[in-house]
């Protein structure tokens, strides 16, 4: 996979960051797993279709990555100036922010947890084993700690500061 696959499925108002391609760079040279279930994955013009059923969506999210159930991983445009790390769920569940930016996604990724989107982010992950080789390096590349838990990202949509599902709620009720 290179950058410009990705980036082609981005809208031009989202920018594309610095550190997916410096995580898409370490993936092509220690390949997969990255961390759980987690891979990445070019959007096209289609996707966001197939998931809402309509494209008045397509310049709000920009995918970067899936699941192993097709589960989608995208940088959100909150319209605010901010641009937060959410999932959306293959089944139309799952759908939470996940990270305020791509280096608290990349901190929340090294964790461990073989389904992001799913799993009790206030415990440590069970039945799955971080990379350490992808901890390490998320550490020395940014500069930053890994939590043993995702507790601190919890606190992005418990505390209204990135209102995800609500808008996926208003754009369904509006468009269907």
């Amino acid at each position: 996979m290179n950058s410009n696959d990705i980036k082609k499925g981005f809208p031009p108002n989202i920018p594309f960051p610095r550190e997916l391609e410096q995580l898409i760079d370490w993936t092509n040279q220690n390949g997969y797993p990255i961390s759980g279930y987690f891979e990445l994955r070019a959007g096209d013009k289609d996707t966001m279709f197939y998931w809402f059923g309509f494209r008045d969506v397509d310049e709000k999210l920009a995918q970067f990555g899936a699941g192993a159930d097709g589960s989608l991983y995208c940088i959100w445009d909150a319209g605010d100036q901010s641009f937060p790390v959410v999932h959306l769920g293959s089944e139309g569940d799952g759908i939470k922010v996940l990270a305020a930016n791509f280096k608290d996604f990349l901190r929340l990724l090294a964790i461990g947890y073989g389904e992001l989107g799913f799993e009790d982010l206030s415990k440590p992950p069970v039945g799955s084993e971080p990379n350490l080789i992808f901890q390490n390096w998320v550490k020395s590349q940014f500069n930053t700690n890994i939590p043993t838990n995702g507790s601190e990202f919890i606190r992005l949509e418990e505390n209204g500061k990135c209102q995800f599902a609500n808008w996926v709620d208003h754009v369904c009720e509006k468009y269907n």
